[in-house]
């Protein structure tokens, strides 16, 4: 397994990955968008030529946002979660990034698991965030 930088021309496996198995992802022209306005970093785990695993980040000066993070699910349990954090971790830290922050669904409680066992905090609840009405938990982790 492999991991590294995404770009625009890679916005179809990206996609596919999402639509695999995660409603609250990106659509092809969000994801060209956020390429486009030059603060997006996107990291990919590849199996070979097949993508199974993507994180998606907005940065600003000295944060960032981490706006998904998919594992395809025939290769959970494989750390490629942990590998993807890490990897754009040392990234964003490289950029100048001194905290970076995420949203999670309040009912995913294995997300909320592994991120706090990332070292990520929480901080806030964000009342009915999601279409149908969930809260979002915010978690915020310096590094």
């Amino acid at each position: 397994m492999t991991v590294k930088l995404l770009f625009k021309e890679d916005v179809s496996q990206i996609i596919a990955l999402y639509n695999k198995d995660f409603a609250d992802g990106w659509n092809a022209k969000m994801l060209q968008d956020a390429f486009d306005g030059g603060r997006f970093i996107c990291a990919g785990v590849f199996d070979g030529d097949k993508l199974v695993g993507v994180i998606t980040c907005s940065k600003a000066v000295d944060d960032a946002d981490i706006e998904g993070v998919v594992t395809d699910k025939d290769y959970r349990r494989r750390k490629i979660a942990t590998t993807l954090l890490d990897f754009v971790t040392k990234t964003l830290k490289n950029d100048g990034v001194k905290k970076l922050f995420l949203e999670v669904r309040e009912s995913n409680d294995s997300a909320i698991a592994f991120y706090q066992s990332q070292g990520f905090e929480k901080i806030s609840v964000r009342k009915k965030y999601y279409q149908d009405g969930e809260n979002a938990l915010v978690f915020v982790k310096e590094i």
